[in-house]
């Protein structure tokens, strides 16, 4: 017992709790502020178009993988030259960033739009305006997680959270406003725009300023290990972002309206877990990071960030077990009530999803990819399960339980194994 309790007090005392405390109010504001967008909104739109609420926002979740990609990259080489002191790096990154996501935002949103009329057809939904609103916010989703990443990987999370604090504000703010003022889905969009843009606009502001006076060098950056990189993080976060999402699509493609209803209110009830320990990877990634750059373990990093999951989740899911019923009406209304007896079963797979997004998370920190290709083979058995076996909401979410269970275990591997990390400016670069 003696033990146990200096051993907390050590935990309390440590840069991954004080980090972790700031990321984890802040992500539960977002979450808090997220939750109350669709409580006001499902009980505003009703059950059918809360299907298509919730199948756009399925499409922002998968579309937003580029992003995700470039953003924990970006945190990756960020933590690398903060630990090697290197501002001058640091300003051409922030700088590179600003002006290139901008211009990719551009071309996503026209390419986006291009694309409305085919993706409302094969979704089933009759307002491609709302479509087009999405894409923009997929755009603008693009440049702003690259440069909030910044944030992350020089650990100045109290920027991190008020970036993304103001984005889920001003978009519960105005969309849940226009909803109520009649404008349905697309109102929520417009507010779901708004929140992204302003959000953008802050943090490029803050980090231009930061480093204004600071002088860049040029970013030879080792072009090898990067395109590495790129294609470890790339594969691993799009198969992590499909596991996490694509039933949504398939449920509302495969079944008939109330049905793909109901089931939105179930993974919004269900996604809550996931959400909930979601500030664990966040703080994980940066400094798995810098202590495999510095050749020390990191593996207490990633003891650290299971414990906190498995002590957050299982609280969870005892309370889901207990209130299936009052969660799922609490969260989308009386209406949804039906998807209450698969709310704990759907709760398990999120938090065999979130323990994969910290173990893949970690090994992404330590620049080891061994887990892909068995992930892969996790990612792709689980369409291939759902399309072949979705007779009831139950089919579905034992597919996922199985996958998500094959996909944590395989993808655990090895995680006490040495890490792969050097400084990543090429050799070039250095002499200059």
């Amino acid at each position: 017992m003696p033990k146990l309790l200096t051993d907390a007090r050590r935990f309390a005392r440590s840069d991954f709790a004080r980090h972790g405390f700031v990321v984890f109010v802040a992500t539960s504001l977002v979450n808090a502020f997220g939750y109350a967008f669709h409580f006001a909104i499902s009980r505003r739109i009703g059950v059918e178009q809360y299907g298509v609420l919730s199948a756009l926002n399925s499409v922002l979740m998968i579309s937003a993988v580029f992003a995700t990609i470039v953003a924990t990259i970006v945190v990756k080489y960020a933590a690398e030259f903060r630990a090697t002191d290197d501002r001058a790096h640091l300003a051409a990154l922030v700088r590179r960033l600003t002006l290139y996501g901008s211009l990719a935002a551009v071309v996503a949103i026209v390419a986006g739009s291009a694309g409305a009329f085919s993706i409302a057809a094969y979704l089933h939904i009759s307002s491609v305006p709302a479509v087009v609103l999405t894409m923009v916010v997929i755009g603008i989703g693009i440049a702003t997680p690259a440069l909030r990443a910044v944030f992350v990987g020089v650990e100045d999370f109290t920027s991190f959270a008020l970036s993304i604090c103001l984005e889920s504000g001003l978009k519960l703010l105005v969309g849940v406003g226009l909803v109520y003022a009649g404008y349905g889905v697309l109102g929520a969009f417009v507010g779901w725009a708004v929140g992204s843009f302003v959000a953008l606009v802050y943090t490029a502001v803050v980090l231009l300023r930061r480093f204004r006076r600071v002088p860049e060098a040029p970013l030879f950056i080792d072009t090898r290990r990067l395109w590495r990189t790129m294609a470890g993080v790339s594969i691993a976060l799009t198969l992590v972002t499909s596991i996490g999402n694509v039933d949504v699509l398939l449920v509302k493609h495969f079944a008939d309206p109330t049905t793909a209803g109901l089931y939105g209110a179930l993974a919004l009830s269900g996604k809550i877990l996931l959400f909930f320990v979601g500030f664990v990877p966040t703080i994980v990634l940066p400094k798995a990071t810098r202590k495999a750059l510095a050749g020390e373990s990191s593996v207490g990093i990633f003891v650290q960030a299971v414990v906190v999951i498995a002590v957050f989740s299982g609280a969870g899911l005892v309370a889901y077990g207990l209130f299936p019923e009052k969660i799922v009406t609490s969260l989308a209304g009386a209406a949804f009530a039906p998807a209450a007896p698969f709310v704990f079963s759907y709760g398990l797979a999120m938090v065999l999803l979130a323990a994969l997004n910290a173990v893949v998370t970690y090994k992404i920190g330590i620049h080891r990819f061994d887990f892909v290709v068995p992930l892969a083979v996790c990612a792709v058995g689980e369409i291939v399960g759902i399309s072949l076996h979705h007779r009831t909401l139950g089919d579905v979410i034992a597919v996922l339980i199985v996958g998500n269970t094959l996909a944590l275990g395989t993808s655990a591997f090895g995680v006490n194994a040495p890490a792969r990390a050097r400084v990543p400016i090429s050799a070039t670069d250095a002499a200059a």
